[in-house]
């Protein structure tokens, strides 16, 4: 695969990421994006101008799923403690109601 031909994929790859994470399949993301690695090791410094733009768009594209995925993350630890909070509440309530 030439350059062009693997900055093509890469953007491709990204997409399909972007529209993982956009279904919230976490895991699937995570699969695309581990696929992937090794074809960004595989990219050369020199690259034609078109392919630089495919480059910061895949640069842009990550960033912005950078941002998703830590708000995702943010939002499923509070739920996570909230949910805690009900359970605990609920051990409490059942404590109680034995006595």
């Amino acid at each position: 695969m030439n350059q062009t031909e693997l900055v093509e994929r890469l953007l491709a790859m990204t997409r399909e990421i972007a529209q993982a994470a956009s279904l919230a399949d976490w895991p699937e993301a995570a699969r695309l994006t581990e696929a992937r690695s090794p074809l960004l090791m595989s990219l050369v410094a020199e690259q034609e101008p078109a392919a630089l733009e495919k480059i910061r768009q895949i640069q842009a594209m990550d960033a912005a799923l950078l941002v998703e995925a830590e708000t995702t993350q943010n939002e499923l630890h509070i739920e996570f403690e909230a949910a805690m909070g009900r359970a605990k509440a609920a051990g409490e309530y059942q404590r109680m109601a034995r006595m």
